[in-house]
């Protein structure tokens, strides 16, 4: 196309009459082939990025200026090209120079335009898409955080809201979730005998499919058989809960019958049960190691029963508390736990969990905790 539009030139000029040949074709082919080929090759330099904020005005005044400053690149290459090749100075003949002059200045500002038009329509198109975007995250995110309420709302329903009411027994409690809707559980029932049964559990993970799973581990307690042995009260919700069919879901649990003298214990995934011993003043650690609720279909989950007098005191928690991190990445820890509830065990019992909610804040300083922590302290009349 660029050699069409040098021949037409040379043919004008030769019908004006300039009588040189070269003159006539050879410059104006140069000057249209470099002025044709420089603009494809550096029309990038006219186009605008979306991100500057132009008016159409001062885009297309800009977009002129940078035209004009390709075009004189352009131009000089051109005239050192004809020098080179043909001998001829077009500078030197001023018909020929104000020609090509013009013709190069009607490339410049045609392919300038359709670059500025090209910017402006793009410009446009990518501010409106972004609009488009904008509008519907902050749908999407509205719509979801209203549901994350929601479902928050629906778990925090299926908590107790009292403490129980048994004879021996004076049971305290508390929980911090991560997210909206976290993956910790607490429960309790009295059996017909009379007896206080616990359950503390943690889903793995958190948001809706975790409060789902704490929603079916409530209903699997709460409809156990009465005085039902703990191991075979596990294996119900562990079959309960892989009969969600949940991918990688399961339910860390501790269950615990409370009856005069004595505690029996069953659990799976989660951390050991604190015993304060009033009359030794000591800690014991009662650990079963067993899967989570739903890992295995085949678990083996076992119990552990142990003495319980006047004054001592049971501490059930879930791994958010010592897997806590502070702002250097270490962690709360066991110890720490321990440490914290053998100092605290000996008075009022909600003041257990007050020393262990306050040392964990003041452990983890600035840094939200990475995940849900629950706490339940059962002291001993």
């Amino acid at each position: 196309m660029a050699l069409g539009v040098s021949g037409l030139i040379g043919v004008i000029l030769r019908v004006i009459g300039v009588p040189d040949w070269r003159l006539a074709f050879a410059v104006p082919a140069i000057f249209t082939v470099v002025m044709w080929v420089g603009f494809e090759l550096f029309g990038p330099f006219l186009f605008f990025h979306p991100d500057e904020r132009l008016t159409p005005g001062a885009m297309a005044i800009q977009g002129e200026l940078k035209s004009v400053g390709l075009y004189t690149a352009l131009l000089t290459t051109a005239v050192v090209l004809c020098v080179l090749t043909t001998g001829v100075n077009p500078v030197a003949n001023v018909p020929i120079a104000i020609i090509t002059y013009l013709v190069g200045f009607c490339i410049t500002s045609i392919i300038g335009s359709f670059h500025t038009t090209a910017s402006l329509a793009r410009a446009a198109q990518d501010r409106a898409q972004a609009e488009i975007a904008r509008f519907t995250l902050e749908a999407e995110n509205a719509r979801k955080t209203q549901e994350l309420e929601e479902a928050r709302a629906l778990q925090l329903s299926m908590l107790p809201s009292a403490h129980p009411d048994t004879p021996g027994f004076d049971v305290a409690h508390g929980m911090r979730t991560a997210t909206e809707v976290g993956g910790d559980y607490y429960d309790w029932r009295v059996d017909p005998d009379g007896a206080l049964k616990l359950a503390v559990g943690d889903a793995t993970g958190h948001g809706v499919r975790a409060g789902l799973l704490v929603a079916s581990a409530k209903t699997l307690f709460q409809t156990g058989a009465p005085n039902a042995a703990l191991n075979a009260e596990m294996r119900r919700v562990s079959d309960g809960v892989r009969s969600l069919h949940l991918p990688r879901m399961n339910m860390a649990l501790t269950l615990a019958t409370l009856s005069p003298g004595r505690a029996r214990i069953c659990a799976g995934g989660m951390p050991p049960v604190l015993h304060y011993r009033a009359v030794s003043r000591d800690v014991a650690e009662v650990l079963l190691e067993a899967p989570p609720a739903g890992q295995l279909a085949r678990a083996r989950y076992t119990e552990k029963e142990i003495e319980l007098t006047s004054g001592d005191r049971l501490l059930f928690f879930t791994d958010g508390l010592p897997e806590l991190r502070d702002e250097k990445d270490d962690l709360f820890g066991y110890e720490r736990v321990r440490d914290v509830f053998l100092h605290a065990a000996p008075g009022v019992l909600q003041t257990i969990v007050d020393a262990l909610f306050a040392e964990a804040d003041a452990f983890r300083g600035a840094r939200p905790p990475d995940d849900d922590v629950t706490l339940v302290a059962v002291a001993v009349r």
